[in-house]
């Protein structure tokens, strides 16, 4: 679900006790909020999650959509099987010689390394066009003005006020308050900090059976 910029801008110039947005412009507090909507999709990948279907380049080597910060997961071939994620060791002791191997329409399997958030490995090696359906990150379209909706769940409204907030007391001028600042930026790394720590205690991946 959006959230209006307007209901978010309101939230922010409370608590700077500038509801007429003289100190700090909307102007200015709108772009603070691009700032922490992409900040919050950096840190925290799935908040904006985007599913489509992604044509592979011949062979092993893959990258998600020009644009895209991390790779979450390929579900299956477009029309066809699924494929499921493997770890590149295994792939390198059961088959050394996987990415010479013949190229493929059918895609099995797919590795990937969080360092390198933006490219993974197929197996076997595609032929140029195969489709893959692939869940990725991306950072929510910009907002302009009060009346625009942003593409984020309501659930990362506090973190974003939160990071405007510092953004606002940061600004060298003669409102601002460092340490009130710092307290802010704390608060919005602490709260997606704890966001990530409940994702990952429901997530359906770490059930035991």
């Amino acid at each position: 679900m959006s959230i209006p910029v307007s209901e978010i801008l309101e939230k922010a110039s409370i608590v700077l006790n500038d509801t007429a947005f003289v100190r700090w412009t909307k102007e200015e507090l709108i772009g603070w909020l691009n700032d922490a909507a992409s900040e919050v999709v950096l840190r925290r990948p799935p908040a904006h999650a985007v599913t489509a279907n992604v044509a592979l380049v011949a062979g092993i080597l893959q990258s998600i959509p020009a644009g895209g910060i991390e790779m979450l997961d390929i579900s299956r071939n477009v029309g066809g099987n699924a494929v499921r994620r493997t770890d590149r060791q295994l792939l390198d002791d059961q088959k050394p010689d996987w990415p010479t191997m013949r190229q493929s329409s059918s895609i099995k399997h797919y590795t990937f390394d969080e360092r390198t958030p933006t490219v993974f490995y197929v197996y076997p090696p595609a032929k140029v066009g195969t489709q893959v359906e692939m869940l990725y990150s991306s950072p929510p379209a910009l907002v302009a003005t009060d009346a625009d909706t942003l593409d984020l769940d309501r659930a990362y409204l506090s973190p974003l006020v939160s990071f405007m907030l510092y953004r606002a007391l940061a600004k060298d001028s003669e409102y601002a308050n460092g340490a009130v600042a710092a307290a802010h930026f704390q608060a919005f790394s602490e709260a997606l900090g704890s966001q990530n720590q409940t994702s990952l205690a429901v997530s359906p991946n770490s059930v035991s059976v």
